[in-house]
């Protein structure tokens, strides 16, 4: 019960509280460029750990680059922060996303691919990062590319 109390609490912030959360948003890890440089300049030369604790679940093969279903779940206490990139994407970072510690980690939605590439989720835990990944095959682009 404590649960969901906290997660209807959450969403409600959410909706209450979405101009400032938009305002928070930095506009250069969003901005168009390469992955490795947007992924450097938003983590630097931290250690990020490669896990499998992290599950990501994507197809393997996305008819649709527009419409691509992930599923991000961990049993890992205290994750703050979830980044999503898609390597190939003009603007290769898909979301940040924030959240109380003490929830549980479980998101689903959908991403656009522009081509076939790794998609590469890092979970911030406190000081420590940790990354999943996985490849997508993309039959037809969902940003613009056809």
């Amino acid at each position: 019960m404590q649960f969901l109390f906290r997660a209807m609490a959450a969403a409600v912030t959410g909706v209450l509280c979405s101009k400032k959360v938009l305002a928070g948003w930095t506009a250069e890890h969003f901005a168009e460029g390469d992955f490795t440089t947007r992924f450097r300049q938003l983590f630097g030369d931290r250690a990020i750990a490669d896990t499998d604790a992290i599950v990501l679940l994507l197809p393997e093969i996305a008819e649709n680059g527009a419409v691509v279903p992930i599923t991000i779940s961990s049993e890992l206490p205290d994750i703050q922060r979830l980044y999503i990139w898609v390597e190939k994407n003009p603007t290769p970072l898909a979301a940040k996303l924030e959240w109380d510690a003490s929830l549980a980690v479980y998101l689903t939605a959908r991403i656009k691919m522009a081509e076939s590439c790794h998609v590469v989720v890092v979970a911030q835990q406190g000081e420590r990062l940790l990354r999943a990944q996985r490849w997508v095959k993309v039959m037809q682009g969902g940003c613009g590319t056809g």
